[in-house]
């Protein structure tokens, strides 16, 4: 079963991967369901094998924002699993899942037997961590300029390369995208048609192709 190579899975050496798959009970759910709850307890962890899902979580006032996109490969949940506390964000499916469901006795013993996995995790947190930085970090630059480099960043981590054209693969509403770009959604729809306009992208409301990343990475004011 191929995964992408940013994913955890994507990055582990076939034998470890294997390994990997044996942990933990499999579950699979519909599109709309809630698998982890912001501020709930439970300290199991998700290994995604099939699917996708949002991550997003909820301010004291009350607004959500969406934090990001996770696709068949990565771990979900690893954070309530390897610390105490509560769960920080919330993670619902956004089409037919596949999962492992493993408690966090069973995740810590298997990173505990493959150091090499155990790296992974931490590099991957670490990339979580920056993508974090990067989308607080940019608030003060223009919101075309930010739009481009959530575009830029989705798309070439979890997105499917055809010739010169990127597909998101992931529903994704404007309203989504404005979320984790830290913009108005009248903004987020302007700036789309724009980018339509452009030649950049093309999609439906709940979907983007790029259509040429090399422009839009010039948007991005990305070197």
């Amino acid at each position: 079963m191929p995964f992408p190579a940013a994913s955890l899975l994507g990055r582990l050496s076939e034998r470890t991967r294997e390994e990997f798959l044996a942990v933990g009970v499999s579950e699979s759910k519909p599109p709309n369901v809630t698998l982890i709850k912001q501020g709930e307890l439970d300290s199991s962890a998700l290994l995604l094998l099939h699917g996708s899902v949002k991550v997003q979580a909820t301010d004291p006032g009350g607004e959500r924002a969406l934090l990001a996109i996770r696709v068949a490969g990565d771990l979900l949940g690893e954070m309530a699993a390897l610390d105490v506390g509560p769960r920080s964000a919330t993670v619902i499916s956004c089409t037919d899942i596949f999962y492992k469901r493993m408690t966090r006795a069973e995740l810590r013993n298997f990173l505990a037997r493959h150091p090499d996995a155990a790296i992974e995790v931490a590099s991957m947190l670490s990339e979580r961590l920056r993508w974090a930085d990067r989308r607080r970090i940019e608030h003060g630059r223009p919101a075309s300029v930010r739009v481009a480099r959530v575009l830029v960043d989705l798309c070439e981590s979890y997105g499917t390369r055809t010739g010169s054209r990127w597909d998101l693969g992931v529903p994704m509403t404007r309203e989504e995208l404005a979320s984790i770009a830290g913009i108005k959604l009248s903004t987020a729809e302007k700036i789309i048609r724009n980018f339509q306009q452009d030649g950049l992208v093309s999609g439906r409301y709940r979907g983007i192709v790029v259509l040429d990343m090399e422009r839009l990475r010039r948007q991005a004011e990305i070197a």
